[in-house]
């Protein structure tokens, strides 16, 4: 079996930061790879993951466009192993690493024990290459999934966009709605984030959605229930992204649509009337296409 050059990280963003130790491991010779665990370590360590950045089948086929084979393995099995047992063991005797790339902060091994530096001993004992990739700052401070989520939850999508090195966006299942954008001359699409994936400020986004291969504009409504004119009492719906797609009109129910954000427009706000709310949205529509 051809030895691999394999990547190691918790790789929930796939930011930019991510991508330079991906690209590490292309290197001539071995075959480049990607160990994931079959759950983030947190969820069995303390009981709960950070919020998700990526949907895992999103998170899989970026790996794959980059040409990358996906290393999956249980984390219980492997929780307990201390940093050298996990690197004989799992990465040289199961995986067959050739050569190991990882970013600056990187851990292995139980608690954590494993760094960079250990890593690069062991590496040298079994006589492979170790790349570890240095601190990639932004605004001064080193790009990471907490800072990515941190800038999402504060409306600072323009941020969150440079580290990630995309726009964040994701790709859910369109769910029926109330149908009020129909009787606004407004019919949106909606996209009920599941529970722990990573919820934006809510309020109004200019964003594009992809219909069909094609990326169309479109304004995004992150909230409760963004285009209702008055909350029901005693109404506590789940956290909704709703859709204006501009000049397009189709039935996309069912199926898996992609929407990314691009700039915060506004505060989500509660309209004392249809009219007003009418209004509104061709104010939002009229700054996406400015």
């Amino acid at each position: 079996m051809k030895k691999r050059a394999i990547a190691l990280g918790a790789f929930d963003g796939l930011h930019v930061a991510h991508a330079a130790v991906l690209e590490s491991a292309v290197k001539p010779g071995l075959a480049p790879a990607v160990l994931l665990f079959d759950q983030h370590p947190l969820r069995l360590l303390r009981g709960a993951a950070p919020p998700r950045l990526l949907a895992d089948e999103d998170r899989d086929a970026l790996l794959r466009e980059k040409g990358l084979e996906i290393l999956k393995i249980p984390f219980e099995g492997v929780m307990h192993f201390g940093p050298r047992q996990f690197f004989e063991e799992i990465l040289i005797g199961q995986l067959n690493a050739g050569a190991l790339c990882c970013g600056y902060h990187y851990r292995f091994g139980r608690y954590g024990a494993g760094d960079p530096r250990l890593l690069r001993q062991l590496c040298g004992e079994a006589g492979i290459t170790l790349t570890v990739v240095p601190l990639m700052a932004y605004r001064g401070e080193a790009v990471s999934s907490t800072r990515i989520r941190e800038a999402l939850a504060e409306g600072q999508i323009v941020d969150a966009n440079k580290m990630l090195g995309r726009p964040f966006g994701y790709a859910f299942v369109v769910a029926e709605g109330a149908r009020v954008g129909r009787t606004l001359g407004a019919p949106t699409i909606n996209q009920e984030f599941p529970a722990g994936f990573a919820v934006p400020k809510h309020g109004v986004y200019a964003s594009e959605t992809c219909i069909e291969g094609q990326w169309r504009a479109s304004v995004t409504n992150i909230g409760l229930r963004p285009t209702r004119v008055r909350p029901a009492e005693g109404d506590c719906p789940p956290q909704v992204s709703e859709t204006y797609i501009i000049n397009f009109e189709g039935d996309l129910y069912g199926l898996r649509i992609p929407v990314r954000l691009l700039r915060f427009l506004r505060e989500e706000r509660v309209f004392g009337s249809v009219e007003e709310l009418r209004e509104q949205i061709g104010r939002d529509v009229l700054l996406v296409d400015s």
